[in-house]
């Protein structure tokens, strides 16, 4: 039996803050990364955090629910200490790529959680997409990570 609709609301809008701010995320990171290669990768990574936005955004709606939130506090902090970090320390690739993984982990942590309930079928599916995307990115950075770390052993 699925949980009832109220609680459903509540896990698409704690998902959509997770979405909100990783797109967030994504975007001040795109901005102060100076690579551009990187760049064009996390503003990429950052619109589709928006989209994820908007589907959880619709689902809330077609269930009732209201949909107006800002990002969570959790979130905020994290970006505002991501602009001094790399305000002090400047904004190499690997302090960059290595904040989005922290920031990611956590997202992909909340997405498990909520994965585990009885959600409806058309709704964990939905989930389950962005789930899927978001992991395929986290791994995309790790191998980047990775490599970076092999090229500075190397030197």
């Amino acid at each position: 039996m699925s949980i009832p609709n109220s609680n459903v609301v509540a896990v698409l809008k704690e998902l959509m803050e997770v979405s909100k701010d990783g797109e967030q995320g994504y975007k001040d990171a795109s901005d102060d990364i100076k690579d551009k290669e990187l760049s064009v990768m996390l503003f990429n990574y950052s619109v589709l955090r928006g989209n994820y936005v908007n589907v959880l955004r619709e689902l809330v709606q077609s269930l009732g629910g209201a949909t107006e939130f800002s990002g969570s506090i959790l979130g905020i902090i994290h970006r505002r200490w991501m602009d001094v970090r790399f305000g002090v320390a400047g904004s190499d690739p690997h302090s960059v790529l290595s904040e989005c993984l922290r920031g990611d982990k956590a997202a992909l942590k909340k997405y498990e959680i909520h994965l585990e309930q009885d959600l409806p079928e058309n709704i964990s599916n939905k989930i389950l997409l962005q789930y899927s995307e978001m992991k395929l990115n986290y791994d995309t950075i790790s191998k980047l990570l990775e490599k970076h770390d092999f090229a500075i052993a190397k030197n």
